[in-house]
């Protein structure tokens, strides 16, 4: 049974496995849950139940991160049948069971998988075995830049091969964006504004970053990310008016320089999760309204200013900030914003390595 608070299992068959498992959760920076065979089990670890096959298939279809220490065509056997797309499969890596091999195997760049084995890598001093053609070549991946900017949308899909392929081959590429979201970006070209027309005629590879395609005329071989690299951790006073907590938003965004077009989401504490000035704003900007229970906001909220008649109300002391940390894994990016009975704290939602 899997702890349903851990979106990453990590799968073992062998006693070294399960050593090896252990030695690795205790040093990942994310929260994971260690499963094994009936004949390992013991008191801390999970039960992988009909055996390694219908285990594995079932942890596919409900993990975010599936770390799997033992051969790989266990692995490959077990998950021939669910696997769907790179767009819905999870990350999926194997790791042998001394650790001095840690391959990733499915979903490299939208899943994750590529980052998590040079994480792996670092933490336990395996080889990191990555195959992606762009990797290999040391270029940006049009999947995995959209990813890292939260710009991922299906429409992108019919564009993933084609610029993939051209930076894997050394074509130059060009890059357009409106603000600077990104500095590293090998393989592409940065150009400006005005060049956008040569490019058109010339008929090349560009990709444009914008908060506004609607102004850029389609045309072959170019491709609009919208980039949404912010996310706000967010608190309201109960039943609060949704206008004035909206205002309190845009305030803040103004303030703090960004375009409410760029927050991929808003969070907060789970008691919020029907407040409906917060829902009606998410529901509004089309993004993910998230929340934390109080016990996983006390872990970091200490790091923060506290309010008694907060702690007494919700049970924790700092509900914005702690959030915003949280989501971003501490990447916190301004100091709480008050607003007639509104909270907001920015943070930075740019993918990272795990």
């Amino acid at each position: 049974m899997m702890n349903p608070r851990s979106r990453v299992a990590i799968v073992a068959l062998t006693q070294q496995g399960k050593e090896t498992a252990f030695r690795l959760a205790s040093v990942l920076p994310q929260s994971s849950s260690i499963i094994v065979p009936q004949r390992l089990w013991e008191e801390g670890v999970y039960l992988l139940e009909g055996g390694a096959k219908a285990g594995l298939a079932r942890l596919f279809q409900e993990v975010d991160v599936l770390i799997c220490i033992m051969a790989t065509g266990i692995v490959v056997r077990s998950l021939a049948s669910v696997i769907k797309d790179k767009t819905e499969d999870p990350a999926v890596l194997v790791l042998d069971e001394k650790a001095e091999h840690v391959i990733s195997l499915i979903s490299g760049h939208l899943g994750g998988a590529n980052a998590w084995a040079r994480t792996i890598g670092r933490l336990l001093g395996a080889d990191p075995v990555i195959t992606t053609a762009t990797d290999v070549q040391g270029v940006t991946a049009l999947d995995l830049l959209a990813k890292s900017l939260n710009a991922w949308t299906p429409a992108l899909r019919p564009y993933i091969v084609p610029f993939n392929r051209w930076l894997a081959q050394g074509q130059s590429i060009a890059c357009y964006q409106e603000k600077d979201w990104l500095e590293n970006l090998p393989g592409l070209e940065m150009v400006d504004r005005e060049e956008i027309d040569k490019l058109k005629d010339e008929n090349l590879p560009l990709i444009i970053l914008t908060l506004k395609p609607q102004e850029y005329s389609e045309r072959e071989k170019q491709v609009c990310l919208c980039p949404k690299p912010y996310l706000v951790g967010v608190g309201a006073r109960k039943d609060l008016d949704p206008a004035i907590f909206e205002e309190g938003f845009h305030t803040f965004c103004r303030l703090q320089g960004i375009d409410p077009r760029e927050v991929a989401r808003l969070v907060s504490i789970d008691v919020k999760k029907e407040e409906k000035a917060i829902c009606q704003l998410a529901e509004r900007l089309q993004i993910p309204f998230e929340t934390y229970s109080k016990e996983q906001l006390q872990l970091v909220a200490a790091n923060y200013p506290q309010s008694e008649f907060v702690r007494q109300t919700v049970g924790v002391g700092s509900v914005a900030l702690a959030s915003a940390d949280l989501a971003s894994h501490g990447r916190v990016l301004s100091q709480r914003f008050a607003f007639q009975g509104a909270t907001f704290a920015l943070a930075d939602a740019k993918a990272f390595d795990c």
